[in-house]
């Protein structure tokens, strides 16, 4: 027969087990890698699953990704067809009025997007310029995601052409709008990620790296290949390349750059020696098919940065992935170099995306983060006073909690500290985070159906979910665009 007396000790014995229990840390160190992780008595006995966001509305509006259009000869033609069907682009008033899909600007300087707008509209009335948007990030833009679909898109109502910056070697392998193969190995310096050491120079080209050919041990004439081939995956206009342009600083010794393309004789030049950050272009007489590009020295190995493939005119977007970072690494780059940069290339326009790397460790407080991503902001904007930078605040992420997924704790934090820096440095932000549904939106892009629009590791978007992304932003971007030349007129 129980006592009472013992359905009372067991009682106390396991609230003594529960108690001891909400004291343990998340997880014990074992040394090493190892780890032990301690359930929540909370997680134990919650058997309530979390509330995902609907994103239908999302899904109805902007997956179905713009039409392509093939360009012509002419490399300002597909601003020309745009025109004649010029209401297709302009946005509807009912979208316009959607807060969480809206451009924010510091309070009391809505034109600070105004210089790169003036730019497109001298694009669109059809002046012969060429223009360069800078897409950085982390690894959420890897394989051109989200960078190609806004390419596209821009260069079928502004002009242009081609993929704009390629590395020379693709760790991934996974850019659908060029084909490369990097024959050589190339020795590699970075300005990001775990393998940046404070003693690197700081030359860094636009890529946030700098490669050099590998030379032999002896004295003797070394050359070094990389072999780009139009992708059957890119769009008509991103197929279509009219120049190729090597990126470099032969600080030590000349070199010699030779370029072979299809049914031609190989092209050799000598690059001098200098200092300075240099362009080589390679204008194309045919249509582009590949192209293989040789560099050959015979003392010093140059500083390349990487190969863009580009139309004359128009508008080109550079799609920049940085797999680790946080945003935080720009200050690491001389200053001068890359100011000489933005200057020979024209680049108008920066659009930065990154914080999926801050999330996973939360914090109380991101005061420290707000201050660094101000600090790189500044030095990107004291590169030139009219350059216009737009910050894509993080997206959400989840953590299975054991019960399902859940946004991190974090996200509004890091999303809140991207603002007021881009606010503080006065750049514009969009927040993607509200944009594709806000809280415990990511398990509903893992989940959609009949197609995922994000990856099972709840961080990355898949290529349709990137689509989306895209076009979101594109349409904000317009958006605003189209009230600029309202106002102007």
């Amino acid at each position: 027969m129980i006592k009472p007396v013992d359905v009372l000790r067991m009682l106390l014995f396991i609230f003594a087990i529960l108690s001891i229990g909400l004291l343990l840390p998340d997880e014990i160190a074992l040394g090493g890698k190892y780890k032990i992780k301690i359930p929540k008595i909370t997680e134990t006995f919650n058997f309530s699953k979390p509330e995902y966001a609907d994103i239908s509305n999302i899904t109805k509006k902007f997956e179905k990704p713009t039409q392509n259009i093939k360009p012509s000869n002419d490399s300002t033609q597909a601003a020309k067809n745009n025109k004649k069907a010029n209401t297709k682009r302009y946005v509807p008033d009912s979208l316009r009025l959607n807060d969480e899909l809206r451009i924010q600007y510091p309070k009391g300087k809505e034109n600070v997007l105004h210089h790169f707008f003036a730019q497109l509209r001298k694009l669109e009335k059809g002046k012969k310029e060429h223009i360069r948007v800078i897409h950085f990030g982390d690894s959420q833009l890897e394989g051109d995601r989200i960078t190609a679909f806004l390419r596209e898109k821009f260069q079928a109502v502004f002009g242009g052409c081609g993929v704009g910056v390629a590395a020379l070697v693709d760790k991934l392998n996974s850019k659908s709008s060029i084909v490369q193969n990097t024959p050589n190995n190339w020795i590699q310096t970075y300005m990001y990620g775990p393998q940046y050491r404070r003693a690197n120079p700081n030359h860094y080209g636009l890529l946030g790296e700098i490669y050099k050919m590998p030379l032999p041990a002896e004295p003797a004439w070394a050359k070094a290949l990389v072999n780009y081939q139009k992708s059957p995956y890119a769009s008509p206009i991103q197929q279509k390349v009219e120049n190729i342009k090597v990126l470099y600083r032969a600080a030590d010794a000349p070199f010699e750059l030779s370029f072979t393309l299809p049914g031609e004789p190989e092209i050799k030049t000598k690059i001098e020696q200098g200092k300075d950050f240099g362009v080589f272009e390679q204008p194309l007489q045919s249509p582009f098919e590949r192209v293989q590009i040789g560099i050959a020295t015979g003392s010093a190995s140059p500083e390349i940065y990487g190969v863009m493939l580009d139309c004359n005119q128009g508008i080109t977007f550079d799609n920049v992935p940085l797999r680790g970072s946080s945003g935080v690494d720009f200050v690491r780059a001389d200053a001068k170099h890359f100011k000489k940069q933005f200057d020979m290339l024209n680049v108008k326009f920066v659009i930065l995306q990154f914080g999926v790397n801050i999330v996973p460790n939360p914090q109380a407080n991101y005061g420290w983060y707000e201050n660094m991503f101000y600090q790189q902001l500044k030095f990107l904007k004291d590169l030139d006073p009219e350059l216009d930078i737009l910050v894509v605040g993080v997206s959400d992420m989840s953590y299975n909690t054991g019960n399902g997924y859940e946004s991190y704790p974090n996200i509004e934090k890091i999303r809140d500290a991207q603002r007021n820096a881009a606010f503080k440095a006065d750049c514009a932000f969009w927040d993607l985070y509200e944009a594709m549904g806000g809280h415990n939106s990511m398990p509903s892009w893992v989940f959609a159906q009949p197609q995922a629009l994000a990856n099972k590791d709840f961080t990355h978007f898949t290529a349709k979910g990137a689509g989306i992304v895209s076009e979101m932003l594109y349409k904000a971007i317009l958006s605003e665009y189209d009230e600029f030349n309202a106002l102007s007129n």
